[in-house]
């Protein structure tokens, strides 16, 4: 209310606008982490947008000898804090300052050898990973919690395991009557199996779910809001896929963000998309993660997507079913949704999804 200069009362009418709390939880090491918190800047520039970074599992200096379960909490609290500092530094590029990166904690499984990941994590671009090692980066869980829960309500969307939100969830059950909704890069339908590292054929799992089963258990069965899974079928496809790291540099515009991003890009095409070509014609890079920040969109996810409400038959975590872990049994629900809080699921992308796609992508990037 205004005071004019006859004494006379003016009413100024206020737009409020809600601000849409946004919480990422993203994994590390791979680009496309990144490219998922980047889109989710981009299309909500408006939102409080908080970062939660879980580690994976990792070995240094391990072997091709060393076993997957053979990792050290050390070695991987040490990747996660350089990568915290990566994130933010990696991001400056495109104009977006997190103030904090929050502890996610450390998957307890992995699928990568350790030989792999240790060559991933020395190749940093914009950080000296010795100095990076030395600081501890992430802000306590305990303060994401206190976050949370000062929140009105919030969407959380996953790049990865879901074990940075079910840790939240057990240190404070409270905080699961805030989430809106949930939106991962999650599960797969049983037509892709996991990349193969010359080891025994691993089948059609998916990695984020196999990384912790049981954190994939409890949030599919133990949250009471919309789930959107965007299986591996969706982020896999040709159409939306490039060759190599040049395709996709071709393809973004040019400036310094995309320039560095293309580095990251060819640095894990050559450890891990290249070797697998020789096998396979049809490896391409995927962005896989991107799906996360698509599906929140509405609008993004009805142009792109095929979704269809499904229900969760069962998610495999107990000791007896570890030859099954990184599976989810799912149906689609034809004959009627759930009453409330359905699971969704796309099955693949509209006929005019890739082009809607690539270019959302490109000015993404713009």
């Amino acid at each position: 209310m205004l005071v004019s200069q006859n004494g006379s009362l003016i009413f100024e009418r206020r737009l409020v606008v809600e601000r849409k709390n946004i919480v990422a939880f993203i994994d590390a090491p791979d680009p496309d982490n990144f490219v998922m918190v980047i889109a989710l800047y981009k299309l909500n520039p408006n939102a409080n947008i908080q970062v939660v970074l879980t580690g994976r599992p990792v070995r240094f200096n391990a072997t091709r000898d060393h076993k997957n379960w053979q990792w050290d909490m050390q070695s991987s609290r040490m990747a996660q804090e350089a990568s915290a500092l990566r994130i933010k530094n990696f991001l400056k590029q495109f104009g977006i300052n997190v103030a904090g990166v929050y502890d996610g904690g450390i998957a307890p499984r992995t699928l990568v050898p350790h030989w792999i990941h240790f060559a991933e994590y020395y190749k940093f671009l914009d950080a000296d990973p010795l100095q990076a090692l030395r600081h501890s980066e992430l802000e306590g869980q305990d303060k994401l919690v206190e976050v949370l829960l000062a929140m009105d309500s919030f969407d959380a969307v996953v790049g990865g395991p879901m074990t940075g939100l079910h840790q939240v969830l057990v240190r404070n059950p409270e905080v699961a009557k805030k989430i809106n909704s949930v939106h991962a890069m999650f599960g797969t339908w049983g037509n892709v199996k996991l990349m193969d590292f010359g080891a025994e054929p691993r089948g059609a799992m998916q990695f984020n779910v196999a990384c912790d089963p049981q954190a994939a258990h409890a949030i599919l069965f133990g949250v009471n809001c919309p789930v959107y899974l965007m299986p591996t079928e969706v982020t896999r496809v040709a159409d939306i896929g490039f060759d190599n790291a040049q395709k996709l540099r071709e393809t973004l515009p040019d400036n310094a963000g995309t320039r560095a991003l293309c580095h990251l890009y060819a640095l894990w095409y050559d450890a891990a998309v290249k070797p697998r070509q020789a096998q396979n014609p049809e490896e391409r890079i995927f962005i896989h993660d991107l799906v996360g920040a698509f599906s929140l969109d509405p609008q993004l996810r009805e142009e792109i997507y095929e979704v269809t409400p499904i229900m969760i038959e069962e998610v495999p975590f107990l000791p007896n079913e570890a030859k099954e872990w990184g599976r989810i049994i799912i149906q689609p629900e034809r004959l009627h949704c759930p009453p409330r809080f359905p699971h969704w699921a796309a099955t693949g992308l509209k006929p005019n999804g890739a082009r809607k796609y690539l270019e959302t992508l490109k000015g993404i990037f713009s």
